[in-house]
């Protein structure tokens, strides 16, 4: 590797000890073998399985093994947060930890790197989900291409490489891990996406709830965000003419039906729900917008490096090899 010196391999660790010894063997392998030097750098996010354990007994054996442990389960972005803090490589490797993202496509990633690239986002072509999982990853990757104009096929996958400049200059709340290309982009930085390998889950079960709800909220909050620092007034304008013209829309049904309807089925029943839809689409377009925006962006600046710094309960920075 020309460019990249060393790499920082992050893994966020959540109940996954039995895949553990194998990702590391099978990482130090791909990266022994291109020459690459690394350390390999583990969140225990909250493990009640001995993962912590099974880290610890593994960097008695591979010294460049570096460990932090959490006293509770604070989530992925959390976790990758607390890595890229630690980290020092000029790439970082960013991986889950159950081994359905192969550490054999490191090298191809790596390459794009070299040619210039400050991101690449795997791309799982095959991927190794169920049918329903598959679905609702293309509808949520295709949400993002809309309305956050980044075009990746996969933004949600798991294996994916920065940049030291990048990944030092994140700063990921929520569940904001999955729209890193987004912020990246956002940025200005260059994003690529490479085809990689998918494998089938061996053990354990999924972390990731089928209910994407806030992944949703997280590409409506990142949006706002993108919008509030670039053009607030047209995207406050724009918000409340939307929810201005659905209230015009339901007071306009509201007074159809009470005068024209004598029904009391009708009446009774369609005129409570036209109502309170009235008086939702007026709160929303006057004060919810401006108050969920201010919020978010008040929050961005709340979980900083000394906040994250007061979760962790231990840390084993990584050594060289002796």
């Amino acid at each position: 590797m020309a460019l990249i010196k060393t790499a920082s391999i992050v893994i966020p660790v959540f109940n996954e000890a039995g895949s553990l010894e194998e990702l590391y063997q099978r990482t130090k392998t791909v990266l022994d073998r291109v020459g690459l030097p690394f350390e390999f750098i583990a969140i225990d996010d909250g493990s009640n399985d001995g993962s912590y354990n099974r880290l610890v007994k593994l960097r008695e054996r591979f010294h460049n093994i570096g460990i932090i442990s959490h006293r509770r389960n604070h989530g992925k972005s959390m976790a990758l947060m607390q890595g890229f803090a630690l980290a020092s490589g000029d790439v970082v490797v960013m991986m889950d930890a159950d081994l359905q993202d192969e550490p054999e496509n490191i090298p191809v990633m790596l390459e794009k790197i070299e040619q210039g690239f400050d991101m690449v986002n795997g791309w799982r072509v095959s991927r190794k989900d169920p049918l329903i999982k598959r679905l609702l990853s293309g509808m949520f990757n295709l949400i993002t291409s809309r309305l956050l104009h980044v075009r990746i096929h996969d933004i949600n996958c798991g294996l994916k490489i920065l940049k030291k400049e990048l990944y030092k200059s994140l700063n990921l709340r929520g569940d904001l891990h999955r729209l890193i290309p987004a912020i990246a982009q956002n940025f200005g930085f260059s994003v690529a996406e490479v085809p990689i390998s998918h494998a089938p889950r061996k053990q354990g079960v999924s972390k990731y709830s089928l209910l994407r709800h806030r992944g949703l909220l997280d590409i409506i909050s990142l949006t706002s965000t993108f919008a509030y620092r670039v053009r607030p007034f047209h995207v406050f304008t724009e918000i409340a003419f939307i929810a201005w013209c659905l209230f015009c829309i339901s007071l306009t049904s509201l007074i159809f039906v009470f005068l024209t309807c004598h029904s009391s089925v009708w009446l009774f029943g369609v005129t409570p729900v036209l109502f309170f839809a009235s008086i939702l689409f007026l709160i929303i377009g006057t004060v919810f917008p401006v108050a969920g925006l201010i919020l978010d962006n008040l929050l961005a600046h709340v979980n900083d490096e000394q906040w994250r710094t007061n979760l962790i309960k231990e840390v084993l920075k990584p050594e060289s090899d002796r």
